[in-house]
């Protein structure tokens, strides 16, 4: 269909999306995935979208698409927002031929192929590998690959139609693996010496790979977690499984830690981060060495903002006290940390952003650390306090947001009221007054 062909809500729609560059890449991908199926299935996955993608889906959807690794738009959420905002008669697949300009043919005889594939496959893991790894956690995995073939491991049928021992052998290396994760005792294992001690194999496993990508989503079925799509979340779910990825460079900013590594002699604590006058940023392979972890007092202060940090640190490097700054965001490093200092006993108190970013983040570490976790200062008082010193508005976002934790589900609820959020810097003199006083 011509751009002269269309009428009405299609042609006020297809101007709105020509217009504007930011649904190129997005439209282009869904002509592809539309031809395939013949009708609004599936989703496009943008990679690392530019600005203008981000504010372009951002005003299309009325929802938050910034600062995203991967956007995923599924086909017919995409028709369903469009016909709300042009009208009900809009149809994707009119969008997809007028803004190509080319008709968009679907392809049954290649839906049948794949099919046939995904029976094949599902067939050879049910006669080859599910005996095999009966009774172990490998099993369940199997099991739900089966069920999910033609979306979640969609890649790997694709690959079965041409290499269906290579692609047998990667899922028999990787069902070894998921009955052999080192778990939480211990250091952290390398993942090329993990591969090569459990896998026999001499393929790749950095998560972009496509060995990589299968061992990434049999973890997050193992653990129960969503599929990671970028590198933080790659490492994450690693160090759960006691595996350290290739290339897994992450920090934290540590004061006063005491420490042990799995070296030392039972009685030999390890004082190299306990110095005093210095903080000291740590990498996760450096923790990955650590045994054991604790804390002065058994009471960790975390500050979420490193500015914080900073000027609470200026103020108390000649006092023993345990400081932590996760430097941007919850990073695998930071929370390896706080695992281990959890597992030494400390309590852990937190003192984030006062904003939607900070409450998010700290609800994610109480769902995780629960009662060693302690929400700090995120009282009314506090933000009425920062608020008389410096404010900003409150960007009109995140509606549906939800915290589990009630001091910062009620926080959220009063910043909402008041539209307004501010910077934490105001709060330095009255956390270390909070640290000497705990101490």
């Amino acid at each position: 269909m011509r751009v002269s062909d269309v009428t009405g809500g299609i042609q006020e729609a297809l101007r709105y999306f020509t217009e504007d560059k930011g649904f190129d890449r997005l439209l282009g991908s869904m002509s592809d995935i539309y031809a395939r199926y013949g009708r609004p299935f599936g989703a496009v996955r943008l990679t690392r979208p530019t600005p203008e993608e981000e504010t372009a889906l951002s005003e299309f959807f009325k929802r938050d698409y910034y600062n995203q690794a991967l956007i995923r738009i599924g086909l017919a959420d995409f028709e369903r927002q469009m016909q709300k905002v042009f009208s009900t008669d809009v149809k994707l697949g009119d969008l997809l031929e007028g803004h190509s300009g080319r008709p968009i043919v679907a392809r049954p005889e290649s839906r049948v192929g794949a099919h046939k594939s995904t029976e094949q496959f599902a067939a050879g893991l049910m006669e080859e590998l599910v005996p095999k790894f009966e009774n172990t956690p490998a099993e369940a995995w199997l099991v739900e690959m089966m069920t999910h073939m033609r979306r979640t491991y969609r890649p790997w049928v694709e690959m079965y139609q041409e290499e269906p021992k290579a692609v047998m052998e990667m899922v028999k290396s990787v069902a070894k693996a998921i009955n052999n994760l080192p778990g939480k005792e211990g250091a952290l294992v390398h993942i090329s010496e993990f591969a090569k001690k459990h896998m026999d194999s001499t393929y790749g496993l950095c998560f972009y790979e496509i060995h990589g990508q299968l061992f990434m989503r049999a973890l997050a079925h193992h653990f129960d977690v969503p599929i990671p799509y970028n590198a933080e979340d790659s490492i994450n779910l690693c160090v759960q499984a006691g595996i350290l990825l290739a290339g897994g460079i992450s920090h934290v900013t540590v004061y006063g830690l005491c420490a042990t590594t799995y070296e030392d002699t039972p009685d030999e604590a390890c004082q190299i981060y306990n110095s005093r006058h210095h903080a000291h940023v740590l990498s996760l392979e450096n923790l990955s060495n650590l045994s054991t972890a604790s804390a002065y007092g058994g009471k960790v202060f975390i500050l979420g903002n490193p500015h914080v940090f900073s000027g609470v640190y200026e103020r108390l490097r000649e006092m023993k006290c345990t400081l932590i700054s996760p430097m941007r965001g919850g990073t695998p490093a930071f929370l390896h940390l706080l695992r281990l200092l959890r597992a030494g006993g400390a309590t852990l108190y937190y003192a984030g952003n006062l904003d939607y970013k900070g409450l998010i983040a700290a609800d994610k570490l109480y769902m995780e650390f629960g009662k060693s976790f302690v929400p700090w200062r995120y009282s009314r008082e506090d933000y009425e306090f920062i608020l008389g010193e410096n404010e900003t508005l409150l960007p009109d976002e995140k509606k549906g947001l939800a915290l589990h934790n009630e001091d910062l589900a009620s926080l959220l609820s009063h910043m909402r009221k008041t539209g307004k959020t501010a910077s934490s810097m105001p709060l330095v003199p009255i956390l270390v007054e909070d640290i000497q006083g705990m101490i």
